[in-house]
């Protein structure tokens, strides 16, 4: 471990990205403040007991990408069990998508990846490309049938617009590769999918026990204008020598004067609802854990469908089996969300008894196709240490906790280089 003990970084927000930024922070001698508004940690992590039901209101799955992830949850004693049966439109996940018409599968997917990984050194390496620009700007549904792997398109369905991550028809496709690799194709094709069973929210309090996490002190002022960014909460006015901040970027221009970039960044990106309802009912699907339905993933027109459900044990005093729904709600009340639900429910042919619990989050930043056209990915880098603040957090990768947890990785390297590039500078 490197004693670089005389930097002083903090932290806005603690969940997976601002944590794992302290772990990696940590891991090289720094030990930062993390500054979190709310009561709890763990960001769109909710697990909730009851009886012995465990329900995920939020995060809920890892996948084959959750390599370091899996190995916290080892280190603090979380054990994992693999998710149950999966069925998308009463079959298997794998069947649904090999129904397709076209080659065969394993040729679409490897074409697929292949054209993906190429897209993304792309962006990575060239992001002001205008050719590039322009191919990332396109919809996935665009570009997948560009490439005629209707195969794949299929898997979409459930691996992106099922699992809260866009509409295949809205969300540009240089997001999409952004994340959607090999491993998550397979994870969600083959149902390998794991949840833990002390629940997410039990990991990150946990995983937080050795870092200076503030509860309650939420970031009011971030002035940035002398030699050091001062952070201001409700009780404390602190100097640190860097900031970084995972929270979303409308948020972040909220707390201070903004830079004409920062801003650009921001206005660049639209976020999504996403509202999940834990439900009783007595006549839904039983025999496998999840289902999915491709009727409300087709298209943005429905929004509010019912993507799919999850089942979560029974309960007697609860009304029956436990499920936990998941819906888009942008634009929609909750008033609204709940005669959806109903009638949902009446079209797949199964009974709400109890609407015990619904969380709506702030879900999936997903970036406007005119801006990615015009320049967003250069933007995403360019922003990094503008300010002496640097960025994570799903607006700079995406809501997967594996991606979060990378880009934090990256961030933080990224920080203390420039930290010492400048310390050397002084010398």
């Amino acid at each position: 471990m490197k004693n670089t003990d005389r930097y002083r970084i903090a932290v806005i927000g603690a969940g997976p990205a601002g944590l794992s930024a302290a772990r990696f922070l940590q891991e090289q001698g720094v030990r930062p403040v993390v500054f979190e508004a709310n009561d709890r940690i763990g960001g769109k992590s909710f697990s909730i007991l009851n009886g012995d039901n465990l329900n995920e209101m939020g995060t809920c799955y890892t996948t084959r990408a959750h390599t370091m992830i899996k190995g916290w949850m080892k280190e603090n004693a979380i054990t994992l069990k693999r998710l149950g049966e999966a069925r998308f439109d009463g079959q298997s996940v794998f069947n649904y998508v090999k129904q397709g018409p076209g080659a065969p599968l394993p040729l679409q997917v490897m074409r697929f990846i292949g054209k993906a990984g190429a897209l993304r050194k792309a962006i990575r390496d060239h992001p002001d490309d205008p050719a590039t620009m322009k191919e990332a700007s396109l919809s996935t549904i665009d570009w997948v049938r560009r490439l005629n792997i209707p195969k794949i398109e299929l898997a979409m369905h459930r691996i992106q617009t099922t699992q809260g991550y866009g509409y295949v028809d809205e969300a540009t496709i240089g997001q999409t590769v952004q994340w959607c690799d090999l491993q998550y194709l397979l994870s969600g094709v083959l149902n390998d999918l794991h949840m833990p069973e002390q629940g997410w929210s039990t990991f990150w309090e946990r995983f937080a026990r050795p870092f200076d996490v503030r509860l309650g002190a939420g970031v009011t002022g971030l002035d940035r204008t002398g030699p050091k960014p001062v952070i201001y909460t409700r009780d404390t006015e602190e100097a640190f020598d860097a900031v970084i901040s995972t929270i979303p970027m409308q948020l972040f221009t909220g707390i201070t004067q903004a830079s004409e970039l920062e801003q650009r960044v921001a206005d660049s990106i639209s976020w999504k609802n996403y509202t999940t309802t834990l439900i009783a009912s007595n006549d839904w699907f039983t025999g496998h854990q999840v289902i999915g339905y491709s009727r409300a993933s087709r298209s943005s027109e429905l929004r509010g469908a019912i993507l799919g459900g999850r089942a979560e044990g029974e309960s007697f005093d609860l009304g029956g089996r436990l499920y936990v729904t998941g819906q888009f709600s942008d634009g929609l009340t909750p008033d609204e969300l709940r005669e959806i639900l109903f009638a949902d429910a009446a079209l797949h042919g199964f009974t709400i008894n109890n609407v015990i619990l619904q969380k709506t989050w702030q879900y999936f930043p997903q970036y406007r196709a005119e801006a990615v056209g015009s320049g967003l990915f250069g933007d995403l880098r360019r922003v990094q240490g503008h300010n002496s603040t640097w960025f994570s957090g799903s607006t700079f990768s995406h809501e997967l906790v594996s991606s979060v947890v990378s880009r934090s990785q990256t961030v933080v390297q990224d920080m203390l280089a420039s930290l010492k590039d400048k310390e050397m500078e002084l010398a």
